[in-house]
């Protein structure tokens, strides 16, 4: 009989260290994983007070414009400029000038409505043949209403 003990012993303890060395790994391995959770937690908070940092900088540059806004809004300058400009007040002594946009040459919107003849076109092909290529893209790119003007011969 003790000798069936001693080899449901012997087979017991292997067993038995096998099952610590699992438990105590997964332990371990719990515990890495929530250090691991814990370090990402830390991140995505420092993360969020930073965004929140930027946008009390952006909340406060806001509140300091609104701050000069409203003392422009309460000056005699605003004020003055209000009531000429909406209410059409004058002081006396003071004159009015109104500028207004000149109106558009007629001639030449009815010039560029109308298609060139065959001289100005042959003119125009001309002038692209002897100008370098350079000036050509330069034209296209920078100044395209010159293009129409070059066509019509102005």
């Amino acid at each position: 009989m003790c000798i069936i003990l001693l080899m449901s012993y012997s087979n017991l303890e292997p067993l038995s260290k096998q099952l610590t060395i699992v438990i105590g790994l997964t332990v371990v391995g719990f515990m890495a994983f929530g250090l691991a959770l814990s370090f990402y937690r830390n991140l995505l908070f420092e993360k969020t007070l930073e965004d929140m940092r930027i946008q009390n900088n952006q909340l406060r540059d806001q509140i300091d414009q609104g701050y000069l806004d409203l003392e422009y809004y309460k000056s005699s300058q605003y004020k003055d400029k209000y009531a000429k400009e909406n209410l059409g007040l004058v002081r006396p002594g003071e004159q009015t000038l109104i500028i207004a946009k000149e109106p558009e040459d007629d001639l030449l919107l009815t010039l560029s409505n109308t298609e060139p003849s065959d001289q100005q076109e042959a003119a125009y092909f001309e002038l692209l043949r002897q100008m370098p290529v350079l000036q050509h893209w330069q034209i296209y790119l920078f100044h395209r209403e010159k293009i129409d003007e070059l066509k019509m011969g102005l």
